[in-house]
């Protein structure tokens, strides 16, 4: 492993973020949408005080990062606030790329990106801020894992690893014991990843798989 170091995410360094994003997940839908959409999507941990990003660097390199958010009470969740955040700059590369609406990751979404316009088209239309939901009597806050990669080039070496226990130590910096994260199903490679990192399985929801961490 080459000598390594972690990172807190500043807007100067979205753009090196951007390009382990795009080197980690080379199929993916945002990489397909370009380096700005990236960029302007990524830029959301550093917009509110509940989100945060971090990065692995070496010799200059971002190799690796994670994205999360704190969840203290009920709301709006990452995807949702995410999509929001970045929405005028996904609309720009679609006018661009248009064949990227048949794109298959989008093709599953269309229903989350249909709720998420037109929540947009009535806060345009009221000028009006959607009303925060109503918070259920019993609330267990934690801290969610939205994102994490490695860039291909650099998997299989240890780094995944070394960023979850980062994720870790900051969540019990910031005061918190559980820790959550949703994967896909099918991704048998983290899935194992995570276990071998003390997470478990807590429910299978066809193509996605939730797993928890709990501090002792």
């Amino acid at each position: 492993m080459s000598m390594t170091e972690i990172k807190v995410a500043t807007t100067a360094d979205l753009g090196k973020i951007a390009i382990c994003h795009r080197a980690a997940f080379p199929a993916s839908l945002s990489t397909a949408l370009g380096l700005d959409y990236v960029k302007k999507m990524l830029g959301w941990y550093l917009s509110t005080e509940n989100t945060f990003l971090f990065y692995l660097e070496a010799e200059g390199r971002c190799i690796g990062y994670c994205g999360a958010m704190i969840r203290k009470e009920a709301g709006m969740g990452s995807a949702s606030s995410m999509a929001q955040y970045s929405f005028d700059r996904a609309l720009q590369s679609f006018l661009v790329r248009p064949w990227l609406l048949l794109h298959r990751e989008l093709r599953a979404k269309y229903l989350f990106i249909g709720r998420n316009l037109w929540t947009r088209i009535k806060r345009l239309a009221t000028g009006k801020q959607k009303n925060a939901p109503t918070a259920p009597a019993v609330f267990d806050p934690y801290v969610a894992l939205v994102v994490i990669g490695v860039s291909e080039s650099e998997q299989g070496k240890g780094y995944g690893s070394q960023i979850l226990q980062e994720f870790e130590r900051r969540t019990v910096q910031l005061g918190y014991k559980k820790m959550l994260l949703s994967v896909l199903t099918n991704n048998s490679k983290a899935i194992k990843s995570y276990k071998r990192n003390g997470w478990v399985a807590t429910n299978v929801n066809g193509k996605s798989t939730s797993m928890e961490k709990n501090i002792e």
